[in-house]
């Protein structure tokens, strides 16, 4: 019997892995049941950390287990895969059974238009040369309280039909009253024609169709001056639009004008830029701009990741939640920004400055709170290559615990740390540091552990230092 293997560069959730199974289900006519409450539980055997998480608690009939494992995409990439298949995928494997590729954002039309239809459009483009038949889709996973239904903005409206014209299965979100695809060209053109203009000094995105080609308008260069490509609710427009445009029979060119790109930029990415990528693959132009040669896309979709810091404090945070902690906040390298958890419940997004306004507030990787010790964990992650900046780091944690910890969560214990993924180091590499994966899984803990992570790590013969 295959297993279902879900390949991410986020920090899976159970909620999230449970409504991926529940779409495989229905799009794959398969099923499964519950036997309690969905656990995520790291594979750890005579203290070296195999590099798979297993899913507890969920059986799916057609499937012996489910197993996650950590990827890095090689540019644009979805935030999960889902293979079904004996063995874990390979990467560049051409015969490895890829059956869905998910968008997850927690994004809603009411926090901000442009990221949550937008800026992850380039994404669906990206794939297709890699992967041709895949099941593709945006999953919504709203985590704020439930809020009034309402008319979506036209920004949400437009960008969500693309998605629906491009064979997209949107899921979290109502698409049965408001939504509907695409049906010809002309229908794209006057629908963007009608939304309403951005202020005046922005560049907006317009549509014109001519006999010979079509030209769509809108900066991708970020700042306005700086001559590059760094707009990404533009990058992702302006992909979206150009694929819908291709999707709906367009075959001469496609022209992007008022851009701000220059060409000494192109020259010196030598075509090596997610967006130019997508001109390759859809056949786009930038207005007044030499487009470079045929530029090959990087050879791997994606591939394990064993480089980055959060191979570390992922593993840290999910192991101490598997054995009763919970997350009070996470901002993971490379992952979705979480909400603060106060201890009510209550789920606050944090500023970018604490409250004088003019200091950064620095935050740590990840929060953790064991409640049966009252005890609270900030911990710092780092490569072993980045440890001190790591052991600095740590002393800014000032402003978060007096602004929001002490505030909710009373006379807790907290001890701010460091984990560090990366090398082959035999101990601990300094005093400060909580957590060491090294680059084989050998797992290492500092002997001064508060007792919640050594209760966590209890017979999994991991080594104390």
């Amino acid at each position: 019997m295959d297993n279902l293997w879900l390949l991410t560069e986020e920090r899976p959730k159970p909620s999230v892995v449970l409504q991926i199974i529940n779409m495989y289900c229905r799009d794959f006519s398969d099923s499964a049941f519950c036997t309690g409450d969905i656990k995520i539980k790291p594979i750890i055997t005579n203290g070296f950390f195999q590099f798979i998480y297993v899913v507890e608690n969920i059986n799916v009939k057609s499937a012996r287990n489910i197993y996650i494992k950590t990827v890095s995409g090689s540019s644009s990439f979805l935030d999960f895969l889902l293979f079904k298949q004996a063995d874990a995928p390979t990467e560049g494997s051409s015969t490895d059974n890829l059956i869905m590729a998910i968008e997850e954002t927690k994004t809603s039309d009411d926090e901000s238009r442009n990221t949550g239809v937008y800026q992850r459009g380039s994404k669906f483009v990206y794939i297709t040369p890699y992967y041709k038949d895949v099941r593709l889709y945006m999953l919504y996973n709203e985590e704020l309280e439930a809020r009034e239904e309402k008319k979506p903005s036209n920004t949400s409206i437009f960008g969500t039909n693309i998605l629906l014209t491009l064979g997209v299965t949107v899921v979290g979100k109502d698409t049965s009253h408001w939504f509907k695809p695409f049906s010809n060209l002309d229908e794209l053109i006057q629908f963007k024609a009608k939304m309403r203009k951005p202020p005046a000094g922005n560049v907006p995105i317009t549509i014109k169709k001519y006999e010979t080609h079509i030209e769509v308008s809108g900066r991708l260069a970020k700042p306005a001056t700086a001559g590059n490509i760094g707009h990404d609710p533009n990058i992702g427009a302006l992909s979206m639009i150009s694929a819908c445009i291709r999707k709906l029979g367009w075959k001469k060119d496609i022209v992007i004008t008022l851009h701000g790109v220059t060409q000494q930029y192109v020259n010196n990415t030598k075509g090596k830029n997610k967006f130019l990528y997508i001109c390759n693959i859809l056949g786009i132009k930038l207005k007044e701009i030499s487009m470079p040669p045929q530029v090959a896309l990087p050879e791997l979709y994606w591939h394990y990741e064993n480089s980055s810091e959060k191979m570390a404090d992922i593993l840290l945070h999910l192991q101490t939640m598997y054995h009763g902690m919970y997350c009070v906040y996470e901002n993971h390298a490379g992952c979705e920004r979480g909400y603060f958890r106060s201890k009510q419940g209550k789920l606050i997004t944090l500023p970018k400055k604490d409250h004088t306004g003019t200091n950064n507030l620095y935050l740590p990787d990840v929060v953790l709170y064991d409640e049966s010790s009252n005890f609270i964990i900030l911990v710092e992650g780092k490569k072993i290559s980045t440890l001190q900046l790591g052991i600095r780091e740590i002393e800014n944690y000032d402003s978060i615990e007096q602004e929001y910890i002490y505030p909710s969560y009373g006379e807790v214990e907290i001890l701010r740390c460091v984990s560090i993924f990366g090398g082959n180091c035999q101990h601990i590499p300094h005093k400060k540091v909580l957590f060491y994966l090294a680059d084989n899984g050998r797992i290492i803990i500092n002997s001064n552990a508060p007792q919640c992570i050594k209760r966590a790590f209890e017979n999994t013969g991991v080594l104390y230092d």
